[in-house]
C-alpha cells in the first residue's frame, strides 16, 4: 500500500481528528479538567495532526501535553466557570432591567462589553496555555492580549465556537469530530500572532535536543523581557 496516496493521508487525517476529538471529550469529562484537555487538543492539532509532527500517534502527545498542563489547566477551568457563571448572571440581569430606564441600558451594554471580553479570553486561554509555561495570571493576561489584538478575528473565532456548541447541540455524534475541526480552523491565524508575538519581544528559542529515537524535546526560551516565570513551548 502507497501510504503516501493523498487518500490515505487524508483518511490518516480524519482518523487522527476523530481520536484527539474523542479525547478531549473523555478528559474533559470532569469540567475542571476542561482547559487542559482543550490545551492538549490544540497542541497535539495543531503539531501532530496538521504541524511537523504529522504521522506521528496523537495518543501520547495528547496525554503528555494534558499532563504537563493539568495543575494551572484546572485552576484556569475554575476561573472561567466562575467568569462564565458571573457573565450569564449579568447578562441575565441586563436584559431584565435594559428596558426601565437610560441606567438598565447602560448595564445591559457594559454587560456585553464585558462579556465579550471574557468569551475572547476563555477562547484564547487554551491556546496560549499550549504555548507557554506561565503563572494563571499571565496565561489570563496573555489570553486577554491576543483576543483584543485581532477584535475581528477573536469575534469570528467566538462565533465558531458557538455554531461548534450549536452543532453538537444539534447532532451529540458530532463531537466526534467538530473539536479537532474547529482547532484547525482557529490555528493558522492564532499561530501567526504567537509568532509575531514571540519576534516582536526578541524572545529566542533554545535549541532542541533530537534524542536517539529522534523525538522532539519540550525546553523553554528566555522571555525575561516580559516576564521571568513565562517560557515558551517547544514545537
Amino acid at each position: 500500500m502507497n501510504y503516501n496516496n493523498p487518500f490515505i493521508k487524508m483518511l490518516e487525517t480524519v482518523a487522527n481528528m476523530l481520536i484527539v476529538s474523542f479525547l478531549w471529550f473523555a478528559f474533559s469529562l470532569p469540567l475542571v479538567t476542561m482547559v487542559a484537555a482543550s490545551s492538549a487538543l490544540y497542541h497535539t492539532t495543531n503539531k501532530i495532526i496538521f504541524g511537523p509532527g504529522r504521522g506521528s500517534g496523537v495518543f501520547r502527545d495528547f496525554y503528555e501535553s494534558y499532563k504537563r498542563n493539568l495543575i494551572p489547566g484546572i485552576k484556569l477551568s475554575l476561573i472561567c466557570i466562575v467568569a462564565a457563571l458571573f457573565v450569564a448572571e449579568g447578562l441575565w440581569t441586563g436584559y431584565q432591567i435594559w428596558r426601565w430606564n437610560i441606567w438598565g441600558m447602560l448595564y445591559m451594554i457594559l454587560g456585553i462589553l464585558v462579556s465579550s471580553v471574557v468569551i475572547m479570553a476563555i477562547v484564547n486561554i487554551p491556546p496560549v496555555l499550549s504555548r507557554f509555561d506561565a503563572p494563571v495570571l499571565s496565561i489570563i493576561r496573555m489570553a486577554v492580549y491576543f483576543g483584543m489584538r485581532r477584535p475581528l478575528r477573536s469575534i469570528v473565532n467566538v462565533i465558531l465556537f458557538v455554531l461548534m456548541l450549536l452543532a453538537i447541540e444539534s447532532f451529540p455524534l458530532s463531537i466526534v469530530i467538530i473539536p479537532a475541526l474547529y482547532t484547525d480552523l482557529i490555528r493558522p491565524s492564532m499561530e501567526r500572532d504567537l509568532k509575531i508575538f514571540i519576534e516582536e519581544n526578541h524572545l529566542e528559542e533554545a535549541e532542541e535536543e533530537i534524542e536517539e529515537e529522534n523525538e522532539n524535546e519540550e525546553e523553554a526560551v528566555s522571555m525575561s523581557d516580559i516576564d521571568a516565570s513565562l517560557r515558551e513551548k517547544k514545537k
